[in-house]
C-alpha cells in the first residue's frame, strides 16, 4: 500500500511596513507553504508597484490561538 502524503495547509503571513516619511504605512498578506515563499511574494510585490519599504514586521497567523505570532 502506498503512504498517503499529508501535506501542510498554507499558513497566512502579514508584512507590515512604512513608506516614505514614516507616516504612511502599509500592510500585505500571504498565503504561502513557507517564509521563505511569502517574502519572494512580497519581494515582487515591491518590485512590480514600485515599492521601497523599511520598518518591515513580518507576522504568521495562529489560527489555534487566534494571533498574529511575530517573526522578527
Amino acid at each position: 500500500m502506498k503512504k498517503m502524503e499529508t501535506k501542510k495547509p498554507p499558513a497566512e503571513y502579514k508584512f507590515e511596513y512604512c513608506l516614505g516619511d514614516n507616516q504612511n504605512h502599509g500592510e500585505k498578506f500571504y498565503l504561502a507553504n513557507t517564509l521563505n515563499e511569502a517574502v519572494k511574494d512580497f519581494e515582487h510585490t515591491c518590485r512590480k508597484r514600485s515599492l521601497h519599504p523599511h520598518h518591515l514586521q513580518i507576522s504568521r497567523w495562529d489560527r489555534w490561538r487566534g494571533v498574529w505570532d511575530l517573526l522578527n
